[in-house]
């Protein structure tokens, strides 16, 4: 399965141990992750201005973010960074699309893609295991 890793779940798996943690490790395991430049523009900003990472620390985020599957992204809406994720994610064919952003999961899915919160898609890609 494609999944599309929205900034705010990147953040959250390098900022604290938890739920987001363990979704972008295990996700990178049995699934393909699909991502976009602007979302590591997006991370990168926020690594430095909120967690002050140095340039090596941002070197090391940088080289596990390049294990995605980079898609192209999309210029329109040029005022809204949220919509031009969902829109690459789309375009790339990812069946998932993972936030915690409020205002995205609102919206509705569009074709194959379901906007789910990181621990709707724990749930839906690994909860299955827990039953065998």
């Amino acid at each position: 399965m494609k999944v599309f890793l929205d900034t705010d779940v990147w953040f959250s798996a390098v900022a604290t141990p938890g739920l987001c943690e363990a979704l972008v490790k295990q996700v990178f395991e049995t699934n393909e992750v699909v991502g976009s430049e602007l979302v590591w523009m997006e991370l990168s900003a926020l690594l430095v201005q909120k967690l002050r990472f140095s340039d090596e620390e941002l070197a090391i985020a940088r080289a596990m973010f390049e294990a995605v599957s980079l898609t192209a992204d999309v210029a329109e809406p040029a005022g809204d960074n949220d919509a031009r994720l969902v829109a690459a994610a789309l375009a790339a064919g990812a069946e998932l699309f993972v936030t915690g952003d409020r205002r995205v999961l609102a919206w509705k899915a569009s074709g194959a893609l379901r906007i789910v919160t990181p621990r709707q898609a724990w749930i839906h890609l690994f909860a299955r295991d827990l039953e065998h």
